[in-house]
C-alpha cells in the first residue's frame, strides 16, 4: 500500500536535500514579464487540449491532484497524498485545505469529483478515466475513486501535464468542452485572450502555496509568483522572436533557433538553456484513406526516408538518432526492438514496396504547419525524399491550430509532421495511448497495439507492462504505423535580468523574478 505520508515525505525529503546549504537568493516582486511562444493556443480549457501552445499558458492557471516533479515522477499537488488499496482498486485522496479558486471559492471534494467526471467525457487523455467505476466524497476533504479493474497507470494519468486533469469549480465542470470560464487554483489568473496576439495573466494574490515543499519542483512543489503579470505573445516567426529578445521587448522565449542561440552565446544580456531530449520528431500516417491505409505503401515510406537528413535539417543540428518509442535509460525502454527497421535509407527497397502496394501515382498529402519551424522543415525534406522514389507528393502548410484540426479528420491528409514531446517525457502511457483507444492518431485501431495498451494499463506486474511496451514498439516498426525520425533538442532563452529561471517542459514563470 502506498500511503499519502510515504508519498509526501519522499517528495519533501528529496526536495529538501536539493536545497540544503544553498545560499539565500534575493527575490524581487513586481513587473510584467513578456514570454514569446511559437503558436497560439487552440483552447484554454486545459482538460480538452494536448497542445504545447495551450500547456504553456494553462499550467500557470490550473493545477491537478498530482503533478510531475523535476524528473517527471508523480508527486502530490492539490492532494496531500493517496492511499491505494492492496488490490489496486481503491484510491483515497486527502485534499489540501484552504485552496482557493480564482473566483474566491474554496476548493472541496465536490469540485474534484465534478472535474474528474468531466475529464472522462472531454479530456484529451480521457482514457485514464475509463477504468473508474465510482467517485465518492465522504467529506469535504476526501475523494475516493473506485476502479472496475486495476490500472497501475492511474496516478501517472492524473499527474500528466499532456492534457492536464485540471481541477475547476463544480459549476464550471458541468459545462461542455470549451464553454467554461477560465478559473483554476494556480499562481496566476486569467485576464484576457486576444487571438493572433497574446494571452495576459495576473498574479493571483490569494494563491494557496503548497507548504509541504520548500520550492518549485517540476509542475508541483511550492510555487511563488513574483511577477505582477505575464503576457504570452504568439510569434511564429523565429527571427522576430530573436530580435525581440535582443532589444528587451521580450524577456523569455519558449524556443530560440539553434543558429541564433550559437550566435548569442557571448551576449551578456541573454541566457540560453539547451535541453535534449525534448521531443520525438515523428511522421504520423493516416490509415483511414489510401494509399497510407496500405501497409506495403507505409513500409515503402519507412524504407525510403533518410531520417538523419530530416533531423539534421529540421533541428539545425540539435538532435540525436534513437529508434526507441521510450527514452534510453528509462524503465520502459525496449532495447533493440525494431531497430533493424529504423533509418533504412534504401530507395530500391522502397520502390519495390511501392510496386507491391499497387501504387498508381495517387496524390499523397504531407500536412505540416508554419508555426513550428521543425515541423515545416521536416515536411519539406520528407516530401522531397518521397518524390525521389516516385511518390506524387503535395506539401500542405497551415497554421498550427488548422493543421491540428485537419489531422483529426479521416480525409485530407496522409502524413503529418509532429513533434511528440510531453508523452515520452511522462513514460509509456501517453505514447501507447496516442495510437490506441477510441481516437488513435492513425484513425484505425490496430489489434496488437490495443492489446498492448490493455496489458500496459491493467497489469500490476512491471515485467508484464514492459513486455507490452516492447510489443507495441515491435508493431510500430513491423506495420510502419508511424515513423519516428529521432530525438529533438530545443533551446530556451531569457534576458539576463530574469533571475532564477530554470528550463522545463514549459517556461515556468513562478519562482523567478527580475533582477
Amino acid at each position: 500500500m502506498i500511503t499519502r505520508r510515504q508519498l509526501g515525505q519522499a517528495s519533501v525529503a528529496g526536495l529538501g536535500a536539493s536545497v540544503l546549504g544553498a545560499p539565500a537568493i534575493a527575490q524581487k516582486r513586481g513587473g510584467e514579464v513578456v514570454v514569446a511562444q511559437q503558436a497560439q493556443p487552440p483552447s484554454l480549457d486545459a482538460q480538452t487540449t494536448t497542445a504545447q501552445a495551450s500547456r504553456n499558458i494553462n499550467l500557470h492557471i490550473y493545477e491537478t491532484l498530482f503533478a510531475r516533479d523535476e524528473a517527471g515522477n508523480p508527486m502530490p499537488d492539490l492532494a496531500e497524498g493517496v492511499d491505494i488499496s492492496s488490490d489496486g482498486l481503491t484510491y483515497r485522496f486527502a485534499l489540501r485545505t484552504g485552496v482557493k479558486f480564482h473566483n474566491g471559492k474554496v476548493m472541496d471534494a465536490t469540485d474534484v469529483k465534478a472535474s474528474l467526471e468531466r475529464y472522462g467525457k472531454v479530456g484529451g487523455s480521457a482514457f485514464i478515466m475509463r477504468p473508474v467505476d465510482a467517485i465518492e466524497t465522504p467529506d469535504a476533504r476526501t475523494v475516493v475513486v473506485k476502479l472496475k479493474e486495476p490500472y497501475p497507470g492511474f496516478i501517472a494519468g492524473l499527474s500528466s501535464p499532456r492534457a492536464p486533469c485540471a481541477i475547476i469549480p463544480a459549476d464550471e465542470a458541468a459545462k461542455e468542452a470549451n464553454r467554461i470560464e477560465i478559473i483554476g487554483t494556480g499562481p496566476f489568473r486569467f485576464v484576457e485572450y486576444r487571438p493572433d496576439s497574446h494571452v495576459r495573466l495576473a498574479r493571483f494574490d490569494d494563491y494557496t502555496a503548497n507548504t509541504n515543499f520548500r520550492e518549485r519542483d517540476g509542475f508541483g512543489g511550492r510555487k511563488t509568483a513574483h511577477f505582477d503579470a505575464i503576457t504570452i505573445r504568439f510569434m511564429p516567426e523565429g527571427g522576430a522572436r530573436t530580435a525581440g529578445l535582443q532589444t528587451g521587448e521580450l524577456h523569455v522565449l519558449e524556443a530560440l533557433a539553434v543558429p541564433a542561440a550559437q550566435r548569442l552565446r557571448t551576449d551578456r544580456n541573454i541566457r540560453t538553456y539547451e535541453m535534449i531530449p525534448w521531443a520525438y520528431q515523428t511522421l504520423m500516417m493516416n490509415h483511414a484513406q489510401g494509399p497510407t491505409n496500405n501497409v506495403a505503401f507505409r513500409r515503402a515510406v519507412q524504407a525510403a526516408l533518410d531520417l538523419e537528413e530530416i533531423m539534421a535539417i529540421s533541428t539545425d543540428g540539435l538532435y540525436r538518432m534513437t529508434h526507441g518509442w521510450q527514452h534510453p535509460g528509462t524503465t520502459y525502454f525496449a532495447g533493440d526492438v525494431g531497430k533493424e527497421l529504423y533509418n533504412i535509407k534504401n530507395p530500391d527497397r522502397a520502390r519495390a514496396l511501392l510496386r507491391e502496394a499497387g501504387y498508381r501515382n495517387e496524390e499523397v498529402i504531407v500536412l505540416s504547419d508554419s508555426s513550428f519551424s521543425n515541423h515545416k522543415a521536416a515536411g519539406e525534406v520528407t516530401a522531397e525524399q518521397l518524390k525521389a522514389i516516385g511518390v506524387n507528393v503535395r506539401l500542405v502548410v497551415l497554421d498550427w491550430p488548422s493543421a491540428l484540426s485537419q489531422r483529426t479528420r479521416r480525409e485530407g491528409w496522409h502524413i503529418w509532421t509532429l513533434m511528440l514531446g510531453i508523452e515520452p517525457y511522462e513514460g509509456p502511457y501517453g505514447v501507447v495511448g496516442f495510437f490506441s483507444g477510441h481516437a488513435p492518431v492513425q484513425h484505425e485501431r490496430d489489434p496488437v497495439i490495443e492489446d498492448a495498451q490493455r496489458r500496459l494499463t491493467t497489469s500490476l506486474a512491471e515485467a508484464d507492462r514492459k513486455k507490452a511496451v516492447a510489443d507495441f514498439q515491435a508493431r510500430m516498426y513491423d506495420q510502419a504505423i508511424a515513423i519516428k525520425c529521432g530525438d529533438v533538442g530545443i533551446v530556451q532563452a531569457t534576458r539576463a535580468n530574469v533571475e532564477n529561471y530554470k528550463p522545463y517542459r514549459i517556461p515556468r514563470m513562478w519562482d523567478c523574478w527580475f533582477a
